[in-house]
């Protein structure tokens, strides 16, 4: 009986030296070197999967330290592989009292390797339990960032440190002896998967001190003395690690509950206080955990033939699908360099770029400068880090998963070729057209029916329906070729594409424009096919335009005078032409009058070419009246003298012609109009007997 203060006095001494110790052990850890927990992740995943961890900042955003504990839940975990995708939230808990005012902490700090000179970060676990059977537990939990669901982490291994006890004496009664301790470490370590979220599982031992349990709960077997130890020291160290994948586990930290406990607190006044464990405290280490990495993907350039020029350079893009936004932007090696079919290597692509697993992808490029991608044929292929190929890839709704490393290679065959032009309205911009105007307003106008697009005074002719353009092989040309038709553009433009395949061994094709018979610019500044040669080395062939006016601006005038006289021509050319003067005078487009029956009426009809290209196989035609056709009273016949040419016999007259003294048609054969003033126009005379019988 009267060892008994002597017993409980010493308890007191080893408890207030024990609480000296924890306390000093506080200080030292803040002033310590911190070192980062790569060197301490140590996890061998399966194939696929990736190794990683928690970094110090990841310990720090997690339990900062502040008082009291507040740790903290959803942050974003950096890991030391430079992954983004994990979340992890850290929840404390407690099952019953603490005691008041005593020490409780949990936060993150670094505490001595006793093997090295290093520190390592771990969470540090300081409580003063009220009574053995009062128990924290810290929670640890894993989401992914992109989908915000439970992430599983294969491999989770986690190591618990400084488990031990302190003794603190015995009181005995005879042959009885009870034990009594300040505190008795005791963990016990769980695990929860995403298919059973409320059953728990409990991991496998990798390694421990020769005097920790073999089972949970995890705590010294020694139970009649002290077992200290300080920093990460490995005689009273647990280490596990779970063979499922794991989205939270728990560590719930408290005392033996089958031992006695004193504290040194004196709350009765006697200095004892009886199965109140004293401050005690474990460190927590994660030891590293397996994952899929976020997908990787490289996107990049090549050529399999020659670039059209030499200065065309090509721009790789990533695009996400959601909004079009270009996710590559701010890498500055996607813009190809080098010339012919050689990109420089390190150029034209992304590098490793991370895709968002949940997002959809376009795989695009960009020209550089002036090139034009519609020059180059494109193909897609895709081969995952294993070299297999990707066999079923839209490169339009590119989507990836977690482990996929993706190679993603554009390759531009040789390029396309491109036939182009515009249907365009020749009028030289003539707003108030006039059929039979030849004044300087058409003859002075270089840009009017000069077969020639000049923007921008002229413009496209809009779209009608049935206006098309055909790509086709020549007349006459026997090679083998699959003829092409489009509508042109609302603007009057159009564009075929053609990949060499197509071409074929073509040298020529020919462009035709289709006009539809409600057509307004119904006359032809240039011929309706136009013949295209393919050189070599040659693949944009523009500028095959075509140009049309309406039919008030047609560049043929013709100017029909009549004279009217009693049958006495010896010489038709010795009329004078005045087209407003007297019809009975000169050769004149004033109307007839006070005509006798009888008399004869000479004709000249002048054709004039007021455009700007040669007009060709000119036909004039006339056809001398007859009665009773077209309201004709009296039926004229042609008389002499012989028709003639202005020109020294041109236009000539074919023999078709109708003869003298007969009534028909009068026909020229075809003769040329220049764009010289001395060539421009061509005139014919011819001279007609008006008939001598009115038939009402």
């Amino acid at each position: 009986m009267h060892k008994t203060p002597y017993v409980l006095n010493s308890i007191i001494s080893q408890l207030f030296s024990k609480y000296i110790y924890h306390v000093l052990a506080l200080i030292a850890t803040i002033a310590m070197l911190l070192i980062n927990n790569s060197a301490l992740a140590a996890v061998t995943c399966d194939a696929g999967f990736i190794s990683d961890n928690f970094d110090i900042a990841d310990y720090t955003s997690l339990a900062p330290v502040t008082s009291p504990p507040n740790p903290k839940i959803d942050q974003n975990i950096a890991g030391i592989s430079n992954e983004s995708y994990l979340i992890a939230s850290d929840v404390l808990t407690t099952n019953g009292i603490l005691s008041a005012g005593g020490v409780n902490i949990y936060q993150s700090t670094n505490i001595p390797v006793t093997t090295s000179t290093e520190a390592a970060q771990v969470f540090r676990f300081y409580q003063d339990f009220a009574n053995k059977t009062t128990t924290r537990t810290v929670s640890y939990t894993f989401k992914n960032k992109f989908t915000n669901q439970p992430q599983a982490l294969n491999k989770l291994g986690l190591s618990v440190f400084d488990i031990d006890t302190n003794y603190a004496g015995y009181t005995s009664s005879g042959t009885s002896r009870t034990d009594y301790f300040e505190f008795f470490d005791q963990v016990i370590i769980t695990g929860f998967t995403s298919a059973n979220p409320t059953t728990p599982i409990t991991p496998i031992i990798q390694s421990k001190g020769s005097g920790i349990s073999s089972s949970a709960p995890y705590r010294q077997t020694n139970t009649t003395s002290s077992v200290s130890c300080g920093g990460l020291d490995d005689n009273c160290k647990v280490s596990v690690a779970f063979n499922q994948p794991i989205v939270r586990v728990d560590i719930n930290y408290g005392n033996n509950v089958n031992l006695n406990y004193y504290d040194q607190s004196d709350d009765n006044g006697d200095g004892i206080q009886l199965n109140d464990p004293g401050d005690q405290l474990i460190d927590i280490r994660f030891d590293g955990y397996c994952y899929k990495p976020q997908p990787r993907l490289t996107y990049k350039k090549e050529l399999s033939g020659p670039r059209k020029a030499n200065t065309d350079q090509f721009t790789v893009q990533i695009k996400d699908n959601a909004d079009s936004s270009v996710v590559t932007n701010g890498i500055t090696s996607t813009t190809t360099q080098g010339s012919g079919n050689t990109v420089t290597t390190g150029t034209g692509t992304t590098g490793s770029f991370k895709v968002n697993p949940t997002k959809t992808y376009t795989l695009a490029e960009t020209i550089a400068g002036t090139t034009n991608l519609a020059d180059y044929t494109a193909s897609y292929a895709c081969k995952n880090s294993d070299s297999e190929p990707v066999t079923t890839l839209d490169p339009k709704n590119l989507k990836m998963t977690y482990g996929d490393n993706w190679t993603c290679i554009i390759t531009n065959g040789r390029p396309n070729y491109v036939f182009s032009g515009i249907v365009f309205n020749d009028n030289g911009k003539i707003t108030s057209p006039t059929k039979d105007d030849i004044s300087d307003k058409y003859l002075n106008n270089r840009l009017y029916f000069n077969g020639k697009y000049d923007s921008p005074t002229e413009s496209g002719i809009p779209f009608t329906t049935g206006h098309t353009i055909t790509l086709n092989k020549c007349a006459g040309d026997t090679g083998t070729f699959t003829s092409q038709t489009m509508n042109i553009n609302p603007d009057g433009t159009y564009s075929f594409t053609l990949t060499p395949a197509q071409l074929g061994s073509n040298t020529r094709l020919c462009a035709t424009q289709n006009e539809p018979n409600n057509y307004t610019y119904s006359v032809d500044t240039t011929s309706n096919v136009r013949q295209i040669n393919i050189t070599n080395n040659t693949f944009n062939y523009p500028d095959n335009n075509f140009g049309d006016v309406i039919q008030d601006n047609a560049a043929l005038v013709l100017f029909k005078s009549q004279y009217v006289h009693d049958c006495n021509l010896t010489d038709l050319t010795t009329i004078s032409v005045n087209y407003t003067g007297s019809a009975n005078t000169v050769y004149s487009t004033n109307p007839i009058s006070n005509i006798i029956p009888g008399q004869c009426i000479a004709y000249r009809i002048e054709a004039v070419n007021r455009g700007n290209v040669p007009l060709t196989d000119i036909i004039i035609r006339d056809t001398l009246q007859k009665k009773g056709e077209n309201g004709a009273l009296v039926t004229s016949t042609l008389a002499t003298p012989t028709p003639i040419g202005e020109n020294s016999g041109v236009p000539s007259f074919s023999s078709s012609s109708v003869s003298i003294g007969n009534n028909g048609l009068v026909l020229t054969n075809g003769f040329p109009l220049g764009i010289t003033s001395s060539d421009r126009s061509r005139a014919i005379r011819f001279n007609t007997k008006y008939g001598t019988t009115i038939t009402p």
